[in-house]
């Protein structure tokens, strides 16, 4: 179900009330966190998820969903500190994953994206954002052959990605 922004607003109003009622019940952080982040408010995002970090509770989903925050507000630091965390809890999340590898690309470590990608690949073969991502790692590291390789998977999966793939690597 996808609400509107003006629902998600009335979500977090809920939300937060409940938690000046019950600040102590971390649930609550997490959903006000989430609401945040809907609305592409990030820096409030973090704060609300950050309040859930000493609880013994904090999920692996819970510190995707913070990563994911520090990756819009482009603080790789703390996203990779963060999703390192929720990799050693949940080593298989392929959300977690391909955040990684995003964090690799951005900070300039393009053969390290490798490694998460191709990890998300071997459990899931159709993951449309990680064989993209993968052909522009391999564009980035003037890979032709696997460039045109990757171009034909994700063409096979979905056609608009992959003339948007090919569009990049080829021009």
């Amino acid at each position: 179900m996808k609400l509107s922004p003006e629902e998600y607003r009335r979500v977090l109003s809920f939300f937060e009330k409940a938690a000046q009622a019950e600040p102590t019940r971390w649930s609550y952080w997490c959903d006000i966190g989430f609401c945040h982040g809907k609305l592409g408010q990030w820096q409030e995002a973090v704060t609300a998820f950050e309040r859930i970090l000493d609880k013994d509770d904090a999920t692996a989903t819970v510190l995707n969903m913070l990563g994911h925050a520090y990756i819009k507000l482009e603080n790789y630091h703390e996203a990779a500190i963060i999703l390192d965390r929720a990799h050693t809890m949940a080593p298989n999340n392929l959300s977690v994953l391909y955040k990684m590898a995003v964090i690799h690309f951005h900070r300039g470590e393009i053969e390290m994206a490798l490694s998460p990608l191709q990890q998300i690949i071997r459990h899931k073969p159709r993951h449309i954002k990680a064989q993209f991502s993968l052909g522009l790692i391999y564009h980035r590291l003037k890979d032709r052959k696997a460039a045109e390789r990757q171009i034909g998977i994700v063409k096979d999966l979905n056609q608009n990605f992959g003339e948007q793939l090919a569009a990049i690597v080829q021009g």
